[in-house]
């Protein structure tokens, strides 16, 4: 995991060299963008729909410009880059197209090891906003609040005082779970390790290992899945209740078997991004502090 640094002010320190270029992006980019030209920055920006003025395409972005600022996702078939209303760009034309306009940096989301290595062939640090550990842990508020919310609206009954389950207890796990035990839930956690169990118990959580969880599903109103791999598969998803609501978090595809939790009348949402669409001002001022910290360390 990239270790990053908070950076509190950045006046008078020597990021006001740096020239950022807006690259793709959700409604999030444009508050970075806005954010970095309040403080001073130039920035430019092509293919987001939310910033205007952009540049009328790749050469012009690339011309002057220190540092990319990519997509979340990079890419979904780790050759394009994941653009939308725009001609594709291949990451070959732009890594090269990079290198020779002297561009050392770029930073994305989700960046297979396939991409970071085909940076580096064009000498290219290709840096990953979820590799860093701070992005990571301050990301997870934000998607815990989303999940939440979502759950609210999108269930007839409350949390408050309902069995609920918290598929893994990672960094969203932990913030989730302790959120809705906050909240009145009746709360419990999966693990696979006595280190894990002793944490979750510590917090006042209740613990359920991982194995038992077939046996177990059908215990819960609400299920919210954080694991990245398909967990909630169909022999679980046999078992659960058929009222509950399920909210996968888990990066793509997701951990849940959603074609097959339609066959079975289960309600199963995949929330994906949820800090850019719940709060997208703080996901962005944590994506922004990123950004000028790998410019000032990278």
């Amino acid at each position: 995991m990239t270790k990053i640094k908070l950076i509190i002010s950045h006046s008078g320190d020597n990021l006001s060299r740096f020239r950022f270029a807006v690259l793709g992006g959700d409604y999030r980019y444009k508050l970075i963008y806005e954010s970095l030209i309040s403080d001073g920055y130039t920035v430019r920006a092509y293919a987001n729909s939310f910033i205007s003025p952009c540049v009328s395409g790749i050469s012009e972005l690339l011309e002057d410009t220190d540092v990319i600022i990519g997509p979340i996702p990079t890419s979904k078939d780790d050759e394009t880059l994941y653009l939308s209303d725009v001609p594709s760009v291949t990451l070959k034309s732009l890594f090269e197209n990079m290198y020779k306009n002297n561009i050392g940096i770029y930073i994305g989301g989700v960046i297979s090891p396939k991409v970071k290595s085909l940076a580096l062939k064009c000498n290219i640090k290709a840096y990953d906003f979820f590799a860093c550990e701070d992005v990571a842990v301050y990301n997870a508020i934000p998607t815990a609040e989303g999940a939440i919310a979502t759950a609210v609206e999108e269930s007839d009954i409350t949390l408050f005082g309902n069995p609920v389950l918290v598929l893994g207890y990672g960094r969203v796990g932990k913030v989730l779970a302790n959120m809705l035990k906050g909240m009145g839930a009746d709360t419990y956690s999966t693990y696979r390790s006595e280190e894990t169990a002793a944490f979750i118990k510590a917090f006042g959580i209740k613990g359920i290992p991982l194995y038992e969880l077939k046996s177990r599903i059908g215990e819960f109103s609400f299920i919210f899945n954080t694991i990245p791999a398909e967990i909630l598969n169909r022999d679980v998803l046999k078992k659960a209740n058929k009222r509950c609501l399920i909210i996968d978090l888990a990066q793509a595809p997701g951990g849940t078997d959603f074609g097959f939790a339609r066959d079975l009348n289960l309600r199963a949402l995949y929330c994906p991004g949820l800090p850019g669409r719940t709060a997208p001002k703080t996901a962005a001022e944590i994506l922004k502090t990123a950004v000028l910290n790998i410019a000032l360390t990278g």
